[in-house]
């Protein structure tokens, strides 16, 4: 069953997914599948969330944002899999003789034309909000002929997503803390940034019931700069402190030690936390953003998340997306636990 497709969209690629398995043709779904680009990292993480990731996925390109690489030790084959450069142009894709690509949606810029005009079929993935990952997570589905996977996943964001929701729904506007987060460039804290309004850090905030106070000040599309007066004109209640290369325990310590900013509220109240990490930060839209979630409720709003342990959300979320159980995960994943992630 031929197709003359060369670049998916979602839609596309699923009724062309759901075409293969309505005829029959399973062999026919993509068995070698490249991960690359920027922000490769949430495009893997993404893809593993399917047990058949291990074998599909032929390379992928360097998902290090400093801290190690989780795949590796999530695929014991991994470390054969080449390692492209985040940068890499259509001809190292094709030197891989793909049967699909996929990339982050902002990649579609740079290589969209170059992959179609060598035949290599693509999917470009936003994977920026959580509705995103409802809807991608299906795409996914369709890729790995794993639909039933999907659902499952699906369900897994939907109803943690409602268990913290629920709870803040009734939170009156007047009483939600106004929560300043940053960036921090270094753990001495010498300087900060704050992420743009719709990207995750900003949804996150929103939806455990707080006030994202930098939010009409970076109406753009990246991390925008910040100095101590605006900080201090801020004078949130909260301020959750991300570091993607070291401990953000570090860099949040070092802020609340900072003479610049004692007279803070947040400081004078001994709330400045780090955002937790294993191999990546929980800020991001990665699969983590979920625990990011359920970890800023219980920050902003502990009174009402008591019987919420961050220790046992993390081992769920590790046993039902990846399959690593309790085992596993003491070995793998809680050494390597850090910011302020505790109960």
């Amino acid at each position: 069953m031929k197709r003359s497709f060369s670049v998916f969209r979602l839609s596309s690629i699923l009724a062309l997914a759901l075409a293969l398995l309505s005829a029959g043709a399973v062999s026919a779904l993509p068995s070698r599948i490249v991960l690359g680009g920027k922000a490769v990292l949430m495009v893997a993480d993404a893809a593993y969330l399917f047990p058949q990731a291990r074998d599909r996925v032929v390379a992928v390109a360097a998902a290090d944002q400093g801290m190690g690489v989780f795949l590796g030790a999530l695929d014991s084959g991994f470390s054969a899999k080449p390692s492209l450069d985040r940068a890499a142009g259509v001809e190292t894709y094709a030197a891989l003789k793909p049967d699909l690509v996929v990339l982050k949606s902002s990649m579609k810029k740079a290589l969209a034309s170059g992959l179609e005009s060598l035949g290599i079929k693509q999917l470009y993935m936003d994977l920026e909000t959580p509705e995103d990952y409802f809807s991608e997570i299906r795409s996914l589905g369709e890729v790995f002929g794993d639909r039933s996977r999907a659902e499952a996943l699906v369900a897994f964001y939907r109803e943690s997503l409602a268990s913290v929701t629920r709870r803040v729904a009734t939170i009156p506007a007047a009483s939600r803390p106004r929560v300043l987060v940053l960036q921090a460039q270094s753990q001495s804290g010498g300087s900060f940034e704050v992420p743009p309004a719709s990207w995750m850090q900003t949804i996150l905030v929103e939806r455990a019931g707080g006030i994202p106070v930098w939010k009409d000040a970076n109406p753009g599309a990246g991390w925008a700069k910040v100095g101590p007066e605006q900080i201090l004109a801020w004078d949130p209640d909260l301020i959750l402190v991300i570091s993607y290369r070291e401990d953000s325990k570090k860099a949040a310590r070092a802020l609340s030690s900072d003479a610049r900013f004692a007279g803070l509220a947040a400081v004078k109240a001994g709330r400045v936390a780090g955002f937790p990490q294993d191999f990546y930060s929980w800020d991001q839209p990665d699969t983590r953003w979920i625990l990011g979630l359920q970890w800023v409720a219980k920050r902003l709003h502990p009174e009402i998340f008591t019987d919420l342990s961050m220790r046992a959300q993390a081992e769920a979320f590790f046993s039902f997306c990846y399959g690593i159980d309790a085992a596993r995960f003491s070995t793998l994943i809680a050494p390597r636990l850090a910011g302020d992630y505790a109960d």
